[in-house]
Parts: C-alpha cells; structure tokens; sequence
C-alpha cells in the first residue's frame, strides 16, 4: 500500500491545526476535535493523512454522500483511505457476512409489513380505532420501531425511554407491537431500509471482516446516534486511534434519533485528548462577533479583510439571487416563496422530504375537498380536529391550561405544517392540486440559481455570502421544555448565524405575526376556527381545565346561581371537559361535564 506523489496546496496553517497535526506526530490514543463552524475541518482532516504511514489503513466517515464525494476527490492520491458514509459502512458489513443475500434498499420495508400484518401483530381490535386514530396507532408503532433501532433497543421496557423523551401518545399496545416487528425485520435480509443498515450489525452481531483500520476518523460526530457510534467501534482493532471531528454547538438531530450525548461520551473514551479547532474561515468579524453572544469560543480570522455586515428590518425586495434565506419552521418559507413569485424573483426551497411529508398529511385525511375556510368538512376541518384533539389530550395527560398545550413540540409541528399547506392551498379547490403544487414547489432535487430558501436544519453545512434570518422571533422555540430541546433551540440559533461569508440579516416580521401561537391575535384565530370546525363536525366546544381554574369557575357559578337557582346548575370536576366558559359567565346556559 503506498502514496501517489501529488501537487500539494499548502495553507497558512493556525497554531489550532498545527497542534493536531502534532498531537498525530507525537501522542497516541484517541482525539476530539471541537471544531467551530467553518473552521476548516475537511482541509484539515485530509492534512492529517500526511501525518499518517502510508502502511496504515485509514477510513473516513461523513454523513451524506455529498461530503463524502468530495473526500474522496481531496483523498484520490491517499491509497490507504477509505471514504464512507456510515450506511455504507453498515451495508458492506452486512454483505461481507452473508455474501448470498441480496440487501435491496426498501425505504418502506417496515410501513409495507405493519400495515399488512397489524391484526395478527396486535393484541387490540383495531376496528374499534377511528380513521384518524388508527393512523395514528400505526404512526406510533413506526416511531417505535424507528427510535428503538437508533437507541438499540431489545424490550419493551427499553422503548419508555423513547416514550418519554419524544413524547409519543401511545394509545394502546404499541411498544409490544414494535418489539415484535423489530424481531421480524432483522430476520428479513433480502431488504432492508436505512436504519437497518447501521442496526443490523448489532442485533445480528455480525464480525467487521475485512474492515478493521488504523485510524477511523469522524466528521460530525456530535449527530450520530447510539447504534452509529457503536458500529464504529466494531471496526476497532489492537491499536486503533479514533479522531472524531464535531461541535457540540451544532448539535441539532436529537429529535431525529441523534445521541445528545455523543460528543461527552466520545470525549469520556479512555486515553482521550481533546483540542480545539476555533478559528472560523467562513464568517467575517462582525458575524463572528454576533454568534459569540452564543458561543464564546468561535473565533474571527483577523486576515480576513471582509468585516462583514449584520442588517435588521430587511425587506423581502432586497433579498437577491444567490442569498440564502433561513427558519426555524416550514411555513414562513412558503409563504416568502409565495411573495418571491409575485416580485418576480426565482426562488426554491431546499428539502424535498418535507414535500414529502406535506404529501402524506394531505393524503392521510383522505377528503378529495380542501374547503380552507373550515365552512364545510375537508382536509383544513379535519387537520385542525386533529390538532385540537391531540391539545385537549396533552391538557388532560398533564393537567395544563390550553395555551400551555399549544406550545408542546408535538402541537408546535403540528400547526406549522398546517399553516404550510393553507398557504400552498390558496387557490385550489381538490387535494389533488395541491399535492401538485407540492411537487413543483419542492422538486426532488434541489435548483441551483435563485434564492435558496431552507430551514435551519436542512441548511447544516450550507453557506452562502449574504444569508438572512426569516421570522427570528420563533427562535428559541417556545415549545422546547425539556433540557436536550432546549440545547437544540440554542445550536439551531448558533447554526444560523453562522452560515454567511459576508452579510447576516434579519428579515423584517411584520408580515410574519401570524406563524407565534403564542401571539394574541394568533391565538383569538384559532378559537374561532375550533368554534368553526365543532359547527362543521357536530362537536360541542370543550375546554380542560385545571384545579385552580375549576375553583373560579365554580366561585362565579355559585353567585350566578344564588340569583336564579332554578336556571341554574353546575358540576366541575378537574381533568374533565366543561363547555365554553361564556356559558356561565354570560348566556348562563346549564352547564355539565363529562369526560372526553
């Protein structure tokens, strides 16, 4: 095995780069690299490989197949390196194991096999469930089966961690139902998805043949997930030095099955030594100096003569092509796409899996009418009964008032898609339109000219010279509550910023009020749309209450009832369902709970 002569492009090295480059020389053992953004980190993991023999073998993983081609093209004169992605890691073990087998991609292998075999998989009549209920019990089960593999999961009691920490509302025996199709999907090889690929390896304890190396070095190691980490360490061998190469501070997959943790547990290895990579190339001084609000470490290159802008109140007109617009959620994106069109700008927004995710919304409702207005029953009449059902059960779960169920992450996702498709719908009258308009508005690969528009998570990576921040209000997000969401509201913050090589601007909010739920107005529209979908459906407007609301309630009922107490009568029991509180405080109608 040896290395091509090649000509080589030497840079002005920082004293950060030059210490790793020593630590290769001279150390042992392992290196965690906390690399700022734009720091320069594929240049300085390919200049490592000079400090490497040449006898010994190398693998580099990176996360998605772009990265990794453009490895393997700065690697093409290193004989000794292997570039892979982590799927591709997984899926040559597998075919290094069992050589006969086929190992077709099926991205839909486990939705084809719950669906079609659900009654002999569950212990429930599933033909009590409701449409909208029985998709969802079926969405449950995935989500299960889905975090389970990432967590390497093997119980039922392992999958209540799951439960707990992406707030999943199981509604009967799903985990049960989950285990079993975990069974069965590591016993069918001929297909397997994504997920199989780097879960397999450890259900089936499979040994790495032919893919033990030297070095294994890491980008982005702060977003793999527990069953990543671990196959990586199935390629480990006597003497193995592992460099892994991430930021904390960027950390944003968690809610996708990504290990929070990944970073301090890769930093806890023993004999492992952790260095710093600060300096941004990317971000000029003031843009730096912004995101350090955030992050402290960051660091400005002082040879950059570019100090860069940071601009506020900008208007959508001054936005031009080759900018870069960022959110935190889908539908303001539609909407600015929307208003591109009429200003004449070409403009198109990055990820076609949230096309495809608006795609199966629409398509789950089953209704062939839009009828945005909520007057008669359609796709809007039924997303929003669902969105008010999932509210009303978070409020009784966890015996909170409405406007606090209404920033729950699951609500808080729920609304941002409907508001996407309401904006999308305008116009058309069928579902069938507006999946095609769907299509168009999100193709399946991502236009290169024009105004990119993407969220903050599908921007990860991505730079562009002037990048403008859209609807900065939503960020943190007011439905992150638990410790690790919060932590991702913050990196998506430092992640923004932190994507533009010359201006960083904020786009003015005025046009924007709508998409804060916890904004007044925001919140008086969607009473009115209940109100509006209960006529529609034939429901009775409830609201849950809590203990100490239930205690004014029945205060004030007790003093209209001492006036006219044959007009009057009332029972409050907390947890339970009343009617409007108008009812009693002003049509003094009779009022009765009852459970929902």
């Amino acid at each position: 095995m040896g290395r091509k002569k090649k000509e080589k492009i030497e840079y002005d090295w920082s004293q950060y780069q030059k210490n790793i480059f020593s630590w290769l020389e001279n150390e042992h053992g392992h290196l965690v690299v906390e690399a700022s953004a734009g720091s320069g980190k594929s240049s300085t993991l390919v200049k490592c490989l000079d400090y490497i023999s040449p006898e010994k073998s190398v693998l580099m993983v990176a996360f998605n197949t772009d990265i990794v081609k453009e490895l393997k093209k700065k690697t093409k004169d290193f004989e000794n390196v292997d570039v892979r992605t982590l799927h591709s890691l997984g899926l040559t073990m597998l075919k290094k194991n069992f050589p006969t087998k086929t190992f077709i991609p099926e991205p839909f292998k486990y939705d084809s096999y719950i669906r079609s075999n659900i009654k002999l998989l569950t212990s429930i009549n599933t033909y009590s469930l409701s449409g909208r209920t029985y998709f969802r019990y079926l969405d449950n089960i995935k989500k299960y089966v889905d975090f389970g593999r990432f967590y390497l999961c093997q119980t039922q009691k392992d999958l209540d961690f799951i439960e707990e920490r992406y707030g999943i509302e199981t509604l009967a025996d799903e985990k049960e139902v989950a285990i079993k199709v975990m069974g069965w999907g590591k016993t069918e090889l001929d297909y397997v998805d994504y997920t199989d690929m780097i879960w397999m390896p450890h259900t089936l304890f499979l040994k790495p043949i032919g893919l033990l190396y030297d070095f294994i070095m890491v980008d982005e190691c702060q977003d793999m997930n527990k069953a990543e980490r671990e196959l990586i360490f199935k390629c480990f061998k006597m003497g193995t030095r592992l460099i892994s190469v991430g930021d904390s501070q960027q950390a944003l997959y968690s809610f996708a099955g990504a290990d929070s943790d990944s970073f301090e547990i890769l930093k806890s290895m023993p004999n492992t030594q952790c260095l710093p990579l600060s300096i941004s190339y990317r971000c000029p001084k003031n843009v730096v100096e912004f995101a350090q609000k955030l992050v402290p470490s960051i660091e400005y290159n002082d040879k950059n003569t570019n100090e860069g802008v940071i601009k506020y109140d900008v208007s959508l007109s001054d936005v031009e092509d080759g900018d870069m617009i960022l959110c935190r959620n889908n539908a303001p994106l539609v909407q600015i796409y929307n208003e591109f069109l009429k200003l004449g700008k070409k403009a198109f927004i990055r990820g076609k899996d949230i096309g495809a995710n608006l795609k199966t919304i629409v398509k789950s409702v089953k209704h062939d009418r839009i009828n945005a207005d909520c007057k008669e029953d359609g796709l809007f009449v039924r997303l929003y009964d669902d969105l008010f059902v999932t509210r009303n059960k978070i409020m009784e779960r966890s015996g909170i008032d409405s406007k606090t169920a209404m920033t729950s992450p699951i609500i808080d996702n729920k609304l941002d898609m409907i508001k996407a498709l309401e904006i999308l719908s305008e116009g058309l009258v069928t579902t069938d339109e507006l999946i095609n308009k769907i299509d168009e508005i999100f193709p399946k690969k991502d236009k290169k000219d024009g105004i990119a528009l993407s969220t903050i998570h599908k921007a990860k990576g991505l730079e562009a010279n002037n990048v403008y921040i859209a609807c900065r209000s939503l960020m943190p997000s007011k439905s992150a509550k638990k410790d690790w969401e919060i932590k991702q509201e913050h990196n998506l913050m430092y992640v923004a910023y932190t994507r533009s090589k010359n201006i960083l601007g904020f786009i003015d909010e005025k046009d924007f009020k709508d998409f804060d739920v916890t904004n007044t107005l925001s919140q008086a529209k969607l009473d009115r749309i209940e109100a509006q979908v209960n006529k529609v459906l034939g429901k009775t407007t409830k609201i849950i209450i809590n203990e100490n609301t239930a205690k004014i309630i029945i205060e004030n009922a007790k003093k209209l009832s001492s006036k006219e107490p044959a007009k009057r009568s009332i029972s409050i029991t907390t947890g339970r369902t009343v009617n409007s509180f108008s009812d009693i405080f002003k049509n003094k109608k009779q009022i009765r709970t009852k459970r929902l």
